[in-house]
């Protein structure tokens, strides 16, 4: 009988039929290097227009998730949205400039004119 369950968990254990592994995200060489704000306010608007999880995801998880890929720290997401929410004008000053940049870039391509990316760690 012992026989016959190691046989079992052998075939599981070739066939990836245990139990499924949980995903951890690695430290990665990418860093975050803007503000706390501008990184809060990316990952609430990833979360509501549902491009994580299909919206289906705790804001805490999200943060800690993507806190880690980038090497970063928010120590508080809650109270940095709330300063989000007070300010006046555009509450969305870093969405605003991802969208005017890549405009701007777009722009640029269409006129000719192309600045040199680095791309997998080399210039193109």
């Amino acid at each position: 009988m012992i026989e016959t369950e190691q046989q079992i968990i052998q075939w599981k254990l070739q066939n990836e039929l245990s139990e499924p592994k949980k995903w951890a995200p690695e430290r990665t060489n990418l860093k975050w290097t803007g503000t706390v704000a501008d990184f809060v306010e990316l990952v609430n608007g990833t979360i509501e227009t549902k491009r994580l999880n299909d919206g289906d995801v705790d804001l805490i998880d999200a943060i800690e998730q993507l806190c880690i890929i980038f090497s970063f720290e928010v120590k508080d997401c809650y109270d940095t949205f709330r300063a989000i929410r007070r300010r006046v004008g555009s509450r969305t000053l870093f969405l605003d400039e991802m969208i005017e940049k890549l405009n701007q870039r777009m722009d640029n391509m269409d006129n000719g004119i192309f600045k040199k990316k680095k791309i997998r760690g080399k210039d193109k």
